[in-house]
């Protein structure tokens, strides 16, 4: 395998910590085994962080042999991974609420009739409504009958 030479500023090299920290935990964090090959590119640039000044972006646990995300790392990260996953809960909550809804409205010959566009047009104004819900009053109107 051929390797290539790039070059970063200790405040891009920070950066690349940063991402490389939320790709994995993006990756690896709902996995019981991780991805062993984004787990070696994190142990090859975490293992380059001393040469930036950043020993305080990473650790080396001697037990396993590897390079670990600090806690400074992980506290100047989790205010991205808190907006990711608010987001990603609304946006998911409203179009699976409308997946439900549309399939609750019709049966699968009047779905065969519809165009893509029209079926892609109704699941878009169910979620839209919840999405409305959402923003105006979080989950406080939710109920299990």
């Amino acid at each position: 395998m051929s390797t290539k030479k790039i070059e970063f500023t200790s405040e891009q090299f920070t950066e690349l910590l940063k991402v490389v920290y939320l790709g994995h935990w993006m990756a690896n964090s709902h996995r019981d085994e991780p991805n062993n090959t984004f787990e070696e590119i994190e142990q090859h640039i975490y293992s380059n962080a001393h040469s930036f000044g950043l020993n305080h972006y990473t650790e080396f646990d001697q037990e396993s042999q590897k390079y670990l995300p600090s806690p400074e790392l992980e506290e100047e990260t989790d205010p991205i991974i808190e907006d990711y996953d608010d987001n990603t809960f609304w946006d998911e909550l409203a179009w699976r609420m409308a997946e439900r809804d549309f399939s609750n409205k019709y049966d699968e010959a009047k779905v065969l009739c519809m165009t893509g566009d029209e079926i892609f047009r109704e699941k878009n104004t169910l979620a839209d409504k919840y999405f409305e819900e959402f923003s105006t009053n979080g989950i406080q109107k939710m109920t299990l009958k």
